[in-house]
């Protein structure tokens, strides 16, 4: 039974307040998407709580997709994003179905080396040799995303993919492995290398990134594919829709 007294002793913590505040100010003023909040300093001065309480509560608000801070500029409201309607429980293209960002176009460097202990850690199995490939996902002239991939030589000659042609490679790896599968085994962490391991480009000013490690298989037990998609906190909504 619930203590009553309790209940009504209890009063809100004071970040809630400031949530409750801001969330209602978001949700009923008309303030276009994008629209720039005050300053932390002023925001925390007109509210009339500390600068502690107010990040507690834009904290909150970036949790559930309201608002997002982009160091350096402040808080910027969010008003379109877009609602996936398939998740990670399908198979496809990890960076398209979680970033929110509109991909204009893919920039992709490979290279061939000689078998590794990681290589064999990854693929679970010794190959002779292995495809690697960095892929920089470009919006507004700016890397946003990048992956990993590694490709054992085995794959490449059974799928026969003419590593000549950049374009054949691209359209392999971005769509056809995806039909051509049978499944896949995602791994979902956080990463503090980005910054170095995205290489060419830096994809973001964060100290962690989302990193997503993706075993692609064809009917056995040993990858026949595997990525590694680095993605921005800030720009990324992982969701996986569940049934019975």
């Amino acid at each position: 039974m619930i203590n009553t007294d309790i209940m009504k002793k209890s009063k809100k913590l004071r970040y809630v307040e400031v949530y409750n505040t801001l969330f209602k100010m978001i949700k009923e003023e008309d303030l276009p998407d994008n629209y720039r909040l005050p300053s932390e300093p002023d925001l925390a001065k007109e509210l009339g709580v500390s600068r502690t309480t107010l990040r507690q509560a834009l904290s909150l608000l970036q949790d559930d997709g309201l608002i997002k801070n982009i160091r350096g500029k402040g808080n910027f409201i969010i008003r379109n994003q877009k609602n996936k309607n398939i998740g990670l429980e399908k198979l496809g293209h990890i960076i398209y179905k979680s970033l929110e960002d509109k991909i204009d176009y893919v920039e992709m460097d490979f290279h061939i080396e000689p078998p590794s202990d990681y290589f064999v850690e990854v693929l679970g199995k010794k190959t002779v040799a292995a495809v690697n490939i960095d892929r920089w996902y470009m919006s507004n002239g700016n890397a946003v995303a990048y992956t990993y991939t590694i490709i054992p030589i085995e794959t490449i000659s059974s799928f026969d993919i003419n590593l000549n042609d950049t374009n054949s490679l691209l359209k392999f790896i971005e769509n056809d492995i995806y039909n051509k599968c049978s499944h896949s085994s995602l791994d979902i962490k956080f990463s503090s290398s980005g910054k170095f391991a995205t290489k060419r480009h830096s994809i973001s000013s964060e100290k962690q990134y989302y990193l997503i490690e993706e075993s692609i298989y064809k009917n056995n037990e040993y990858p026949i594919l595997f990525n590694k998609h680095y993605l921005p906190l800030l720009n990324t909504s992982i969701k996986i829709h569940t049934s019975k």
